[in-house]
């Protein structure tokens, strides 16, 4: 790069005098933004909707954000496979912060990001005299560890700030581990309906996605409702506005029939659903049956792979202890029921009852069981 480097200060007055074009862009290119994420994500349309709804919101709150503080620290942001439209908002607000940015994206990754932004990179340039947002053309490839903070602080001081390819990443990140705990005062409807959308969403393949649930007083009125949800569950074509999930690569089917085989063969583990292939007349892809296990704590050492989640039978303690675990791994604790207080870290905690207007689409009405 032969600019010379801008001060922090044009750099985020440019971005944010351009705040409310990338809005409109997202708005404006919305429809094209969804068939990208079904075609390339496979993701349903409520899923769709629900993501870019997310994005616009978060766009605007950037709008009126105000920063005290200005960043001369140049850093490469990475759009993640399976983690759509996450870079856009860490991006911008990396430019709003007075930092150059460089855009690079997984092998694999959805390619809205990188479209959205290339005209604004050029808006950028021509405002600042200088690039600013630089936008890979080839795909990251991953080996290089995401630096801590002190090492950053220590690639900041010795690389060379005129080279993209040196600069630190600071995300996107990859998530921790998410657990879900279900206590003994939940609804047992709301928890079935809780763990059934966080696990089978996107057919199990979210990073987010639950795989453990540790469950106290796992009765059998609750099995009775998990497995009610989880053979009702539509797995269908992403242009099918019924859908909850759509279909799987090859790759995570043979995985999730691997895992399927190890659960069936682990001693002390329950099947209370069998998963396998799911046959959909004249929709292509691999489309899978969800599975669901049980098991005593702790849980055993088995792999869970796409729309699948085991049971963990838990104490209080045991329960409180696996959400602390996640929490510490920079994952996070989906807690239905108790109160928020009592669990540390990063939580979703989910109390009340089942609203069955928010359900989304694909998923079977609640009934008494």
């Amino acid at each position: 790069m032969t600019d010379r480097a801008p001060r922090p200060e044009r750099i985020a007055a440019a971005a944010r005098a351009l705040g409310s074009e990338l809005r409109d862009l997202v708005t404006l290119y919305a429809d094209a933004v969804g068939a990208n994420l079904a075609d390339q994500a496979q993701m349903v349309a409520w899923d769709r909707e629900q993501l870019i709804g997310q994005v616009q919101q978060r766009l605007d709150g950037l709008r009126g954000q105000r920063f005290r503080e200005l960043g001369d620290t140049n850093v490469r942001i990475i759009e993640r496979a399976g983690q759509p439209l996450e870079s856009l908002e860490l991006v911008w607000t990396n430019l709003r912060q007075g930092r150059r940015v460089k855009l690079e994206w997984e092998e694999g990754a959805c390619a809205v990001v990188p479209t959205l932004l290339r005209p604004l990179a050029r808006v950028l340039r021509s405002t600042v005299g200088a690039e600013v947002l630089h936008i890979s053309q080839t795909p990251w490839v991953a080996g290089e560890e995401e630096p801590s903070a002190s090492q950053m602080a220590f690639k900041v001081a010795h690389d060379n700030p005129e080279d993209p390819g040196r600069w630190p990443i600071v995300g996107v990140r990859r998530p921790g581990p998410r657990v879900a705990v279900v206590e003994s005062s939940a609804d047992r409807e709301l928890a079935a309906y809780v763990l059934a959308r966080t696990s089978l969403r996107r057919s199990g393949t979210d990073p987010r996605s639950v795989k453990r649930a540790y469950v106290v007083d796992a009765d059998e009125r609750f099995l009775r409702h998990l497995k009610r949800v989880w053979v009702g569950a539509v797995m269908g074509p992403p242009d099918d506005p019924f859908s909850f999930a759509g279909p799987v690569t090859p790759k995570m089917r043979e995985a999730f029939l691997d895992a399927h085989r190890a659960w069936e063969r682990e001693p002390g583990a329950e099947v209370l659903v069998a998963g396998g292939d799911l046959a959909r007349s004249g929709a292509p892809g691999c489309y899978m049956a969800p599975a669901l296990f049980a098991c005593d704590w702790p849980v055993p050492d088995v792999p869970l792979a796409g729309p699948m989640m085991v049971v963990v039978r838990s104490r209080i303690d045991q329960a409180r202890a696996a959400a602390e675990a996640a929490t510490r791994e920079g994952g996070q604790a989906v807690i239905v029921g108790a109160s928020r207080s009592r669990y540390p870290g990063e939580v979703r905690h989910i109390r009340g009852a089942l609203l069955v207007e928010r359900l989304p689409p694909g998923l079977p009405d609640p009934r008494p069981v």
